[in-house]
This record gives structure tokens, sequence and C-alpha cells, in this order.
């Protein structure tokens, strides 16, 4: 029974809903109560006259007016409820309370009332008072809450039994229907309130939840796109609803006429293709049949929009035909979202150049009728685009590649397709066999894309490489011919960059032979493939060996000897340079160590070297392992290394310089100089480059360069080595130009580790190379 009436209370739902059920409840209550007080009055009435002249009659016309007085209060409270403007829950609840403590009250009286009336009642009498009993007993089942039921029904209740029992002979069928009317009416009370607080819990709930909806509803309503439509059998527009006015930008009683012309115009009008979303949507429409979300173009004040249209074929009662009903929306928003996310999904978001995407759908196809057509594919790369984007930064780059993807799409004839592929790699398909007209256009995107650029007044220049295959003579498979330009892209890189090549079989002979190189070169260190050579430098006043230049040589099992040049830049891009970098490291201080102080070893870093992180480490293992001095090391770097610069390499760098390593620059002249790398860099030699020692003693020699170069090195405390000395002139004119050191073939050619000291040893006893004309070179003592 405790979980029964748990189960109906209140303090188990939420303070909203428990407020909501107060004000539900009192609402009941206050009628019903004012019903109660009305009939009990009457009742209380009737037992006044029908006991007037009964012994004892002061004490029950107390009792009489106490339950006229409490009746009177219970109606009172409902009026001054009902006067009570905008309730709250808090209101309810008092009230409720009230109410209450009144049917306690007025149970307590009721009881005491019956129980003094049977003790003095006469047989006709006990009657009555037994109906009144089972009357007021059934009066609390429709009272709600059960609070105020049970309040009135208790004392009521146990008044009736002991009343009941005070007879001077009990009848036992009245005291079993007593128990038997009890049980059921407090059944009814519990079960009938349980079932009431539920269904006005529900009622609250399904009101709320129906706000919700109505403002859901309102919501849709102003901000959908969605409005009704209906014909009558004619096919005659219906009045339309303000949203479809306001759609179509009339007024409601403007928009009058016969469907569809009077919705779509001109559009309706005109617009009579086979196959059209308006034609179809007539064909519908003659042929009374539903459709549902047919697209149709409308004009709406001049702007092309487009609607969503589903339609239905009403029928009357009869079977037929009585107009249409349907629903319409305007998708243009929607249209041309899906256009946009459909033309990035196969364009270039930067350029809006067919992406790769597009760029292979259209090669397949073009592919396809190679036969009957022709085909030529232009694959094109920039020429230091990179630079420029790490000079001026990617708003410049990006701004750059959109100006080179109009350039080239101005190039183009209608018909041709140019893509770009990613990065600054641009394709384009060209459809003609004819290779005059291929290579003109090329030359012409070349020449083109070359002319200055300018943002933000700076000026820009950057250049561009094309490879061109044709089809069906260089391959008619679109993976083919790509590979095919790609090669011939990348004999135009070779070639000098910033010009066009065709395609040609040697290419991909090549190819293959570099690939077999490549794999050569990854098992050429664990082989001991490898082996250094050391070329000295010498003071050009004594001939004395001061250093000397650890050169990378690779004895192949089958390609005999190789130089640097024909392997160091492969190792570069397969990734290997970092390995082989550390074993000539190593090589060299191990031969150094062993040779006369103070001849140093000169090692040659390759720029990749610096991005590891690990130089200053790998540099330290070197020298420990070896035993070699840190100032009998001397690594050189090269102005590429200076254009890939960043605080990584320069920590580098002063680090290796604070243990005494020296640092020269190589190649100096030849690449990108910058007299602000000689103040940034901890650099002790300039290396002049061979290309300009060349030409000394002839017309139009770069002694003037030479002479600045000494100059400055001289003004900053560098010394300075000529490269590729081959001849005494050259010797003669580089010690007047006050060149110190010299370093080639006039001198030593490379030697092996072991002939290094035995050569110093005897260039310490050599006359000066340029004191006396027959004086022996060095090379040949050694």
């Amino acid at each position: 029974m405790r979980k029964f009436f748990q189960a109906v209370a209140i303090v188990e739902v939420s303070p909203d809903l428990a407020d909501r059920l107060y004000l539900d409840q009192a609402s009941d209550l206050v009628y019903i109560m004012r019903g109660i007080a009305l009939v009990g009055a009457n009742t209380i009435s009737l037992l006044f006259f029908e006991y007037r002249g009964a012994s004892g009659g002061e004490l029950q016309k107390l009792l009489f007016f106490l339950l006229f007085g409490v009746y009177g209060a219970i109606i009172w409270r409902g009026v001054i409820w009902l006067r009570t403007p905008k309730p709250t829950g808090r209101d309810a609840k008092r009230f409720i309370d009230d109410i209450r403590g009144l049917d306690i009250v007025l149970g307590l009286l009721w009881a005491l009332l019956l129980i003094w009336s049977m003790e003095h009642a006469d047989g006709d009498q006990r009657s009555l008072l037994y109906g009144i009993m089972v009357g007021c007993m059934a009066t609390p089942v429709l009272v709600r809450p059960i609070s105020c039921a049970v309040a009135f029904w208790l004392p009521l209740t146990f008044g009736a039994i002991v009343s009941l029992f005070m007879w001077q002979r009990v009848d036992p069928f009245a005291v079993v229907c007593l128990i038997g009317f009890t049980s059921l009416t407090a059944f009814c009370i519990v079960f009938l309130n349980k079932r009431m607080t539920e269904r006005a819990i529900s009622t609250i709930r399904i009101e709320e939840h129906g706000e919700v909806i109505k403002l859901l509803l309102r919501d849709f309503e102003e901000s959908a796109s969605d409005w009704l439509w209906e014909t009558n059998a004619a096919l005659q527009l219906q009045p339309v609803s303000s949203r479809l006015a306001q759609v179509v930008h009339k007024r409601a009683e403007d928009v009058t006429g016969t469907f569809p012309q009077a919705l779509l115009g001109d559009v309706a009008r005109f617009e009579h293709r086979v196959g059209s979303p308006v034609y179809r949507l007539n064909k519908y429409i003659e042929d009374r049949s539903p459709f549902r979300d047919l697209v149709v173009p409308v004009i709406i004040d001049g702007e092309e929009r487009s609607w969503s249209l589903t339609g239905k074929p009403i029928l009357n009662k009869a079977g037929a035909f009585a107009g249409y009903h349907g629903v319409g929306s305007d998708i243009t928003s929607q249209r041309r979202s899906q256009e946009q996310i459909a033309f990035l999904a196969r364009h270039d978001s930067l350029t809006k150049l067919p992406n790769r995407v597009l760029f292979n759908e259209v090669l397949h196809q073009a592919c396809a009728r190679c036969h009957e057509e022709g085909l030529a594919l232009l694959c094109l790369d920039l020429d230091e685009f990179k630079l420029v984007n790490d000079t001026y930064g990617h708003a410049t780059g990006d701004g750059l590649l959109i100006a080179v993807g109009e350039r080239i799409r101005g190039c183009l004839r209608e018909g041709d397709v140019a893509a770009r592929l990613g990065g600054d790699e641009f394709a384009i398909i060209l459809l003609t066999d004819d290779v005059e007209e291929a290579t003109a256009i090329g030359r012409r995107i070349i020449e083109r894309v070359n002319r200055p650029y300018y943002f933000d007044n700076q000026l820009v220049t950057i250049g561009i490489s094309i490879g061109i295959a044709l089809a069906p003579q260089d391959h008619t498979g679109p993976s083919g011919l790509l590979k095919n330009a790609d090669l011939a892209l990348y004999r135009a890189k070779a070639d000098g960059r910033g010009v066009w090549r065709l395609y040609d079989p040697d290419m991909d002979e090549r190819l293959q032979d570099r690939r077999a190189l490549q794999l050569d070169l990854r098992k050429a260190l664990a082989r001991q493939e490898f082996f250094v050579e050391f070329q000295p430098i010498v003071e050009l006043a004594t001939g004395r060996v001061l250093s000397t230049e650890a050169l990378l040589r690779w004895r192949h099992p089958e390609r005999g000897l190789l130089s640097p040049a024909q392997f160091i830049p492969m190792a570069e891009e397969a990734g290997l340079i970092g390995a082989i970098g550390t074993w000539v490291l190593n090589e060299a201080c191990r031969a150094a160590a062993v040779w006369p102080a103070p001849i140093r070893v000169a090692v040659n870093l390759s720029p990749l070297q610096f991005r590891g992180g690990n130089l200053v480490q790998v540099v330290d293992e070197a020298l420990l392992e070896s035993g070699l001095a840190p100032e009998r090391l001397e690594l050189e770097i090269t102005e590429t290394t200076m254009l890939e610069t960043n605080s990584q390499t320069v920590d580098a760098l002063w680090k290796l310089h604070g243990r005494g390593v020296k640092i020269a620059l190589d190649d100096f002249g030849t690449g990108y100089s910058s007299l602000s790398y000689l103040r940034r860099f901890p650099f002790d030699t300039i290396k002049i480059d061979r290309s300009f020692i060349r030409d000394l003693g002839y017309e139009k020699d770069d002694s003037s360069i030479i002479i600045a170069i000494i100059g400055l090195a001289d003004n900053m405390n560098m010394s300075v080595t000529a490269e590729g000395v081959e001849t005494r002139e050259q010797a003669v004119m580089l010690a007047d130009l006050g060149c110190t050191r010299g370093q080639g073939f006039l001198f030593y050619p490379p030697l092996k580790a072991e002939e290094v000291a035995a050569a110093a040893i005897a260039s310490a006893r050599l006359l000066p190379v340029l004191a006396a004309d027959n004086a022996p070179p060095a090379r040949d003592v050694a």
C-alpha cells in the first residue's frame, strides 16, 4: 500500500510539472468540494429536522452548526481560489493544503455526529443514518488529490464502524456489508486517484509537446522554402498561399492562370525541347499522372532559379479528374551548392583549371580516339618555383600559380584542355597530331610564362620546362603517354630548363639505365665499392702542401670507375647521401690522422646532410674515432646550401667552427652569390671556381672578378684557394693577383691516402713553382 501511495505522489515529477499538476488538481478540487459542500449542507439540514426532538439535542445542534460552518468555509475558500488572478503552483498547493485541513475537520465532525446519532436513534432513524453513512463514505472517491480524499474518508469510516458496533444488537450482515463497502471505497479512492493523476500528467505533457510542435511549425513556415499549390479540374490555380506569393514576388491575388504557365512564366511557354524538365512536366499533366521532385527552371525578376515540384491528381467521388494538389520548393541554393561541389571535385581550387581526376578522364577519352584525331600531351613544370615560394611567401606563390594558369589557358585553342596536376605541375591535352603545331604551342607557353610578374610592387620571374609526347606514334595508352611526356620533361630539365623537348625512345633506355645504376648505388656502400682520393692544395709561393680535398670515387663492378658527378646527384635524390657522406667523413679523418701536421683534409658536404639535424654529432664522432684534431678538418659547403639555409644550418656551422673546424665556401661565384652569406656564416676560406681560372691569360678573362674576390676575402680575414689550376701561366697570374693557394693538376692529381704524406714531405724540398722556369712539377716528384 505504501508503494501504491508513492506511485501517485507529486514529489516524483519535475518541479515544473508538479506546479502544473497542483494547478490542475486545484481546478478540479474547487468544483468537486463545492458540490460536496452543498450536498452535505442539505443532508445536515434533513438530519437537523429529523432529530430536532431527540434527547441530548444541544450537542447535536452544536455538531450541526459546526458542520454547516465547515461546509461554508469550504465554499468560501473555493470562491477565493476562483477569484485569484493567474494563480501559481504555490497558490494551488496552499489551496489544497487548506481544503485538506477542512476535510479532516469535516470527517471528524461527521464521525462524532454518526456516533452520537446512532446511540439516540430508533430503528428507522438508524436505517437513515446507515444510508447517509454509506453515501458519505462514497463521496471522497472522486476527490483529488488523494490526500484530501483520505483526510475526509479515514475519520468518517472510523466513526461509521464505531457507530455500527454501538447498536444494542449488532447486525452481522450490516457489518459485513460495511466492511466490504469500506474496502471498495478505499480501493476506488487509490485507484482512481492514481489513474486521474497519470492522465493529468499525460495531458500536461501532451500540451507541452503541442506547444513545442507549434513553435517548430511556426519556425518552419517562416524559414522553409516549401509551399502548397492546388488547381481545379481546368488546371486553374486556386487561391495561393502568402508563402507562394512571396516566392514569386507577387501579390496573392495576382497569381492566377493555368498551371504550370501561371507559375513558370516564360520558361513554360518557350521551353519545349523533348526531354527537358518543362516538357516532361507538361507530359505528366497531359497524362494526368503524378510526378515527384521534378526540377524545373523558373525566371523570377530576371534571375533564373530552380524549383522542385511534386504533384498528385485528385479524383472526385465519381472518379473524375478534379485537379492537382502538390508542393513546391525553391532549391536554387542547393543546386548551386551541388554544382560548386561537383566543380571543386574535378577542378583545382586555386587556378580553377581541371584537376588530375578530370584530366585523367579527358586523357582516356582522347587516347581512345587518338587513331582518328591524334593527340599531343604536354607535361609542364615550373623552374625554381620553390625558390620563389620560399623567398616571397606562400601568398605570392599561390598568386604566381594563378597567373601562370591564366597565361597557359590563354595560349590554347578551343577544345584543348589544360590541367594542374598538383604543386607546380601542369599538363595540356592538344587534339592534334601535328608536331609543328604542338611545339609551336610549347614555345608560345614558354615565352609567355617567362614574362615578368608583379606582386605587391615586386618583380618576380620564373621559367617553365615542357615535355611533349604524341599519340599514337609515341604511345596509345594514357599511362604510357604520360610516362613518355614525363621523360621528355626530365630531358628538358636536364638540358638547362626553360625549353621544350620531344620524346624519343632513347629517353626510355636512359631512364632504365639510370634506374639500374640507382639500384647498384644502394648496394655499393655495403659492397665496399667506394674509395676516397685526396687532391693536395699547395701554397703558390713555395709549393708546400697545406691541405687536401677528399674526392669520392665509385669503382663499379661493370661500369668501371665513376666520378662523383655521375652518382652524387642520384644519391641525393635517393636519400643515400647521408650515409655516404658520413662514410666519406670518417674515411677522410682516419686518413688525415696519420699525415704530418698541420696538413688538413677538406670534405664536401651536401645540403641534404644539414636536414638530418645530427651533423654536429656525426663530425664529433668522426674526430673522436680518428683522433684527428678539429683544426685539421675543413668542411666545404656550396652556395646551394646557403639558399636552403635555416636556423638549424647556421647553428650547426657556428657550433663546428667553435670546436675549431674550418669552414670553406666552395665554387664561389657560380651560384647565387650574396655578400650576406660571408657575414652570416663563419667562413675561413673561399674557393674560386675553376670556371674563372680556365680563361686566365686570354682575352676577356675573369681577372677582375678574381681580384674582387681576393680583395673581399683579404678584408674579411679569409684565405683564398683557386681551383682547377692547370698551367704555370695561370699559377703565376693568380700569385700576381694576390691568391696564395692553388689546387689542380699543375701541382698534383688526386692521390691515394698513403701518397699524401710522401707528397707533403717531398714538397718541402722543392723549389717554389713560381721561382724557376725549369723547376719540375710537384706531381712528378709525388
